[in-house]
């Protein structure tokens, strides 16, 4: 860490996949949807050609999470907690599919979760997601927050070499369980790890 230290008041964004919660909506949709049906294996090719936003709005129609069910990460739920008590915004930031990431965001808004969340003290402000257009990741994710917030004007938590376009972006770059290849290119920024693997469903 070279500077842990946040703006006073400053959003935090977070990251869904492998970040909140320990698995992939992308990869587990693809594969339950699969199993409904196999033969979608030859339709997701021609989904896809028309973006990746348009394959993740396709298998909504044929796979819907439970957000319960899922394997949150602890520890990032703690961190985000203490961010919050300090009167700074939390913002989803993802790029699974909106109708995921609404799921996850009403849950946690409507649910008690662990000892660390109340209905009272909502996890979440906000939610920002991909649709069918558009895919909210990498260059994409970085450009919207930008726009939104303005340079260095946000932290984000993330998990994946896809977000450093986005760490690159922040003020503070929150790494979670990170490969030494991230760390290594991330080198140069203002960052903070959280490696503990503390999972409850």
């Amino acid at each position: 860490m070279k500077n842990g230290a946040s703006l006073n008041n400053i959003p935090l964004l977070v990251d869904l996949d492998n970040t909140l919660i320990e698995t992939d909506l992308l990869y587990q949709s693809s594969i339950n949807s699969l199993k409904k049906n196999p033969l979608l294996i030859f339709l997701m090719p021609f989904w896809l050609m028309k973006g990746k936003g348009n394959l993740k709005d396709k298998l909504t129609k044929h796979f819907m999470i439970n957000a319960k069910n899922l394997p949150y990460n602890k520890t990032v739920i703690e961190y985000i907690k203490k961010r919050k008590d300090k009167g700074d915004k939390i913002i989803l930031a993802t790029a699974s599919h909106e109708l995921y990431a609404t799921n996850i965001f009403n849950y946690l808004k409507t649910e008690k979760i662990s000892t660390t969340i109340n209905e009272k003290n909502n996890l979440f402000d906000d939610v920002m997601a991909s649709n069918k257009n558009f895919n909210l990741s990498s260059k994409n994710k970085a450009a919207k927050l930008i726009e939104r917030f303005g340079k260095k004007k946000f932290d984000y938590m993330g998990d994946h070499l896809r977000d450093i376009p986005v760490w690159e972006a922040a003020n503070l770059s929150i790494l979670v369980n990170p490969s030494n290849k991230i760390i290594k290119k991330t080198k140069h920024l203002n960052t903070i790890t959280l490696s503990s693997k503390n999972i409850w469903t």
